[in-house]
């Protein structure tokens, strides 16, 4: 319900919770709108998180697009749902297609210049990834899945994040909920 949903994030924010993560591709962009109406008069204190390269098909299959206009697109959209003129944390979703990586994150450091968005960060990326992009504009974050049950991380990605000087915000170490006992 998207009241409901509405007045969870503002009692959140109520409560001291200061950061939003989402994504366009959630639920198709109505996440980022329901993010934007709760923040209404909200703004100020809270860092809003999102990401790009998951577009919607035509045929409501999600595609993958790297491509600078697309990536655009996506952003212009985003600032649009999310009612700001910025965006905090603004992240390559997936680093798919692969030959798009350079296009994508080229555009990206574009917006960070025009002052669209804040800090321009990776979400799923590898560390010859992470390479890629830094040679075109820094990745202030990464955000890889890690648990107790998903470590992989701690071979090359986190020591190299830590190096680079490059954050690390994990999703999913609940395991999708199966460490929460509840399975």
């Amino acid at each position: 319900d998207d009241a409901e949903s509405i007045a969870a994030i503002r009692r959140a924010i109520d409560l001291g919770i200061n950061w939003i993560d989402t994504a366009a591709v959630y639920g198709h962009g109505h996440s980022e709108q329901m993010v934007g109406r709760a923040l209404e008069g909200r703004r100020e204190g809270v860092l809003v998180a999102t990401k790009c390269g998951r577009v919607r098909n035509p045929d409501g299959t999600v595609g993958k697009v790297l491509r600078a206009a697309s990536v655009r697109r996506e952003l212009e959209t985003s600032l649009r749902n999310l009612r700001t003129d910025r965006i905090d944390l603004y992240q390559i979703h997936w680093p798919e297609p692969d030959a798009e990586l350079e296009e994508g994150w080229g555009e990206i450091a574009k917006a960070v210049r025009e002052g669209k968005v804040r800090w321009a960060g990776v979400s799923n990326f590898g560390v010859e990834q992470l390479k890629r992009a830094q040679a075109i504009h820094p990745v202030t974050s990464l955000q890889p899945p890690y648990s107790m049950l998903r470590r992989d991380v701690e071979r090359e990605l986190l020591p190299y994040c830590a190096a680079n000087g490059i954050g690390v915000i994990v999703y999913s170490p609940m395991q999708a909920g199966l460490l929460t006992g509840a399975f």
